[in-house]
């Protein structure tokens, strides 16, 4: 029994013209100057769209132009009928498991369809073929020209090109596309994304002289001692029989802003010896030619140069200019390095899926600019097209920005992992996916290796793949993260060596990776696929990384996964929203595991992105002796471009600021500067700190004038400043009262109140402070990578283990309050609690000195056993009036920070407000917190409450409490507390990267034993 096509691993497609480079087609030489060519007509607009459940379930002659489409939707392309309320198909999220219960090559019976009609007028003639160019579409589809079936095609991710010139007619013509949600290609574009259907990529009409440009690959090539540039290109035309005989092509090479040609005499003839069998047809011209001297491209240095192709025709009559852009730059492995321009660059690059909110896979120009504008502004010099590849459109910017690529193959068979990948019946489909994809993306400077795919084993398949590559395109290596990995377990790193040139795992550990620096043999270098897990609010660890990258051979950066949260905008009651896995109504999903990113949809930046700026940028300020060493990490440029401005601070104040200019430092070089602390500073008691900060002096493509690349805070000295003393005075007439279980204490301006609830007052003048007792604190609302809420076996995570020790539903007694001293200037206060958890118990001493003075010191002693050694938290919390709105500290910031991911908080006095603590996570997790907190202050109209901590602490202050936060879905859960909570703790879990990844390092976590949190509170009415 015979299967249809989409069934048919074996049928990849018909009726597609050949594989081919992505270049830009005009009639004239004036058109390719302007960018604007009449051979290119996009086909966006007025189309007519129907859905049905099943290609059987087709209208019958639907695609024929006799047909009434009237009651189709008029849509404009591309667009996606899974973001389209309009129709019942909804986006699916999975991770790893299909979105059906079938067995490849089987789909489910309910196979969403989408029928697309579109009627354009033409007037054929016998000079132009006109050519059908769908850029994407996922999954399959088959295409129609004027009721007659002309092609088909798999691959969501490559263009597929038909010829409709045999079926047209003058006047008005149809073109019919049926689009099936599902194939048995599915099953090996089966990645970590939404599961949408529809054409996500331009449609076009492009119009070709008979002879045309069909292909072309360029090979530069430039020797980095003398800057001489080699320039080889392979040309194929496509014609019928021998009517390309006498055309000729001619070649231009101009550097970006010039007009003047490089390869004046550049120019090849077809001859009876060009004659070449591409599928029967057309003709090669190769051509060769040296440049006295070019510029190396690479991410510091785009350097671009624009190569223009003409064909002529016997009579030398212009029929087509085609033109992209080219850059000449080496690539090379060799001796555990990868060698660009032939120097080891460091990879601090990203994963980055095509997502938009608002339209999924549909992404527009302006947003791929967005993307890399904003990677460009946080010092990441690399992307992994994970795991496909992307709009010719983007690699194009690519190589205009600046960004190493890694150009990932559309194949992941996470399901059925390697089983695919050793099947024979599969291995066309593998091949050709890596063929057409290098066919289209040869030309591209920003490409530096080749990716086989992503999770989906290794086998003869992927072989296969890696030996066409070789023999095609030595010039790049390949990458392949499944030579050392089987469904999801990783094999010796040292395997497979024929499978990739790289050693790329996911996920490994620091000691992992130093472990392998240390003992392999392995010549290969390391670059890690994926790491550092950014779901939710995490990022930690990346500092160890990174460190571990600059100090060991052989490591050499890598891909975090990923850049952005895959959201899509949905409204809940008027309240808009990102939603994620399950909230179409799928019955198979991963909830939020696809909200990961290094960003939210709309781009901005989550706090774990600007630890990754700070980790990985290019400049680096540290101190030697009485001096300070400015280090320039970039490759290839010097740091002439750069303002360095530093500032000299003294308890997080500046004090002094100055331009230096800088002597020329070349890259990888150093320089020493001495700058003194100005005269009026050298006494001042604190902390001293200078602050170097280095911004560009002009604009560029990616950023604007002034913008912070790289920062450093060094320390210098302390003159120690003690927690301030009360005015050693007597305390004014206090009172002390036994009421039940509490104890009343009022002196001077201050009162408060001890029960078997703790500190359960607190006023001064008669304003009371706390709308609750304060409690002791030691858990937080979960993140993502202490484990996923909504998850089930998750018994290695942190969460799961918090839930079985009963954290979340600990009590806390206190014994009855006491005074322990009693003196004309100040009485002190004790009270024993214990925390009751199924794991054990946690003491506490507390005790609060109420000072003359309107002070009140407070010192909590806790005893953690060993069985809870790894708290998520260590402290206490206040519920504040509603009045303390207005937010100052001194510890780092000015965003949120967690000890192992506060590289990228400077150390300074920050201002804000309670409600700008606010971190919308996707699903609600804990956020906000501050590290290094020396003193924090809460104030408003009314009251003024600040703590000055003994030694920096942590802290966070919020209107969402973490009893709000831990049942929390989305945003839309959760409304604002009219209170202030405010946590002081000893310290938190830090964040890490486990929700995929390697747990939060042990120098992170809090441990067993004895803590001690020690402030003192001033408190004051406004």
């Amino acid at each position: 029994m015979s299967h249809p096509h989409w069934e048919n691993p074996e049928t990849l497609g018909f009726g597609r013209l050949p594989a081919g480079a992505h270049f830009h087609r005009y009639a004239t030489l004036q058109q390719s100057q302007s960018g604007r060519s009449s051979r290119d007509k996009a086909l966006s607009s007025g189309w007519r769209f129907c859905r049905v459940s099943h290609p059987s379930e087709a209208p019958d002659q639907w695609q024929t132009p006799s047909f009434d489409d009237t009651a189709f939707k008029a849509i404009t392309l591309p667009a996606l009928w899974t973001m389209d309320p309009d129709f019942e198909d909804q986006p699916i999220y999975t991770n790893v498991r299909m979105p059906f219960r079938q067995e490849p090559p089987r789909v489910p019976k309910l196979n969403p369809t989408g029928l697309y009609r579109l009627t354009i007028d033409l007037k054929p003639n016998r000079r132009d073929r006109k050519i059908l160019v769908l850029e994407g579409v996922e999954n399959c589809c088959y295409v129609y020209c004027n009721g007659v079936e002309i092609g088909f095609s798999k691959d969501s991710r490559l263009p597929a090109e038909f010829d409709l010139t045999p079926y047209l007619q003058t006047g008005a013509n149809v073109i019919a596309i049926m689009v099936m949600r599902f194939s048995d290609s599915s099953y090996i574009e089966d990645q970590d994304q939404w599961w949408h259907a529809g054409i996500h990529r331009p449609v076009r009409l492009s119009t070709r002289p008979n002879v045309n440009f069909r292909d072309l690959h360029v090979r530069p090539k430039i020797d980095l001692a003398t800057g001489q540039g080699d320039l080889n290109l392979s040309i194929d035309l496509a014609a019928e029989g021998r009517d390309a005989l006498g055309h000729q092509v001619a070649i231009t090479l101009t550097e970006a802003n010039s007009q003047r040609n490089l390869t004046p005499h550049l120019r090849g003839e077809i001859e009876k010896a060009n004659y070449y069998p591409v599928t029967g047809k057309g003709a090669r011209i190769e051509l060769h030619q040296t440049i006295k001297r070019v510029k190396p491209w690479s991410s510091e240095t785009p350097q671009l140069y624009r190569l223009t192709a003409t064909l002529l025709n016997p009579a030398h009559k212009i029929l087509e200019v085609i033109h992209c852009n080219i850059g000449f730059r080496t690539i090379a492995v060799e001796n555990r390095e990868l060698l660009i321009n032939g120097k080891p660059v460091l990879i601090k690059g990203v994963n980055r899926h095509d997502h938009c909110d608002q339209t999924g896979k549909v992404i527009s120009e302006a947003l791929m600019r967005q993307d890399l504008e904003v990677m460009k502004q946080h010092n990441i010099n690399a992307v992994r097209t994970s795991h496909y590849p992307n709009s010719s459109r983007f690699l194009e910017l690519c190589d205009e920005y600046g960004l190493y690529v890694i150009d990932e193959t559309n194949l992941e068979a996470h399901h059925h992992y390697a089983q695919l990948g050793r099947d024979s019946h599969w291995a066309p489909a593998f091949l050709s996916r890596a063929v057409r994809m290098v066919e289209r993306d040869k030309n591209h400077a920003c490409i530096i290796a080749w990716s086989l795919g992503n999770e989906t084993g290794f086998g003869p398949n992927q072989l296969a793949m890696a030996g066409w590559i070789r023999g095609f395109d030595p010039s790049r290596p390949i990458h392949n993260e499944n030579a050392i990995c089987e469904q999801g377990v990783s094999r010796d790193w040292d395997a497979n060596p024929e499978g990739s040139d790289f050693v790329c795992p996911m996920y490994p550990s620091v000691d992992d990776l130093i472990e392998h620096a240390n003992t392999s043999q392995d010549p290969r270098p390391v670059i890690l696929c994926e790491f550092a897990h950014a779901m939710g609010n995490s990022g930690g660890n990346l500092a160890e990384y990174w460190q571990a990258m600059e100090q060991y051979p052989g490591l050499q950066g890598g891909f975090i996964w990923e850049w952005i949260d895959h959201g899509l905008r949905a409204i809940h009651e008027g309240q808009p929203y990102w939603a994620y896995g399950g909230d179409f109504g799928e019955t198979i999903h991963d909830l939020n595991f696809v909200c990961d990113g290094l960003c939210w949809p709309d781009r901005t930046p989550h706090s774990s992105l600007l630890e990754y700026k700070k980790v990985i940028q290019p400049i680096r300020v540290q101190t030697l002796g009485r001096h300070f060493i400015i280090s320039n990490l970039h490759d290839f440029v010097d740091l002439s471009d750069y303002q360095l401005t530093t500032h000299y601070l003294v308890d997080g104040l500046i004090k002094s600021s100055q331009r230096i200019v800088l002597t020329t430092i070349g890259p990888q070089q150093s320089t020493k500067l001495q700058i003194g602390a100005p005269a009026h500073c050298k006494l001042l008691p604190g902390e001293h700190s200078r602050l170097f900060e280095f911004r560009t002096k002009r604009s560029t493509s990616w950023c604007e004038k002034g913008h912070l690349v790289a920062w450093d805070q060094l320390h210098l000295k302390t003159h120690r400043k003690p927690l301030p003393k009360a005015t050693p005075k007597r305390l004014d007439t206090p009172i002390i009262r036994s009421i039940a279980n509490a104890i009343q204490v009022e002196a001077g301006l201050l009162s408060l109140s001890l029960s078997d609830r703790g500190l359960a007052d607190l006023q001064v003048d008669g304003y009371p402070l706390l709308a609750q007792p304060m409690d002791l604190n030691i858990w937080r609302a979960p993140i993502d990578n202490d484990g996923i809420k909504g998850w089930t076996g998750q018994q290695h995570k942190a969460l799961d283990r918090w839930r079985e020790q009963g954290l979340f539903e600990a009590e806390t007694r206190h014994s009855p309050a006491k005074v322990l001293t009693e003196t004309a200037s100040a009485i002190q206060l004790g009270q024993s609690s214990i925390i009751e958890t199924q794991a054990g118990n946690i003491r506490c001493k507390s005790e609060y000195v109420l000072q003359a003075g309107d002070c009140l010191s407070i010192k909590h002693r806790f005893q953690v056993p060993k069985a809870l050694e790894d708290l998520p938290r260590l402290g206490v919390r206040y519920c504040l009036s509603k009045d303390l709105e207005a937010l100052s500290w001194y510890g780092r910031g000015p965003h949120e920070t967690y000890r192992d991911r506060n590289q990228s908080g400077k150390l300074l006095v920050h201002h804000s407000t309670v409600t700008d603590q606010y971190v919308p996570y996707i699903l609600p997790q804990d956020h906000g917190n501050l590290t290094d907190v020396r003193w924090l202050t809460l104030s408003g109209e009314t009251a003024l409450f600040k703590v000055i901590a003994a030694s920096p602490i942590e802290a966070s202050a919020s209107h969402y409490s973490k009893e709000q936060l831990l049942p929390a879905f989305h945003t839309f859960d959760l409304t604002p507390d009219p209170y202030t909570w405010l946590s002081l703790d000893i310290g938190q879990r830090g964040v890490g990267g486990a929700s995929c990844g390697p747990d939060t390092l042990p120098q992170y976590r809090l441990g067993f034993g004895t803590f001690e949190l020690s402030y003192q509170l001033q408190l004051k009415l406004s």
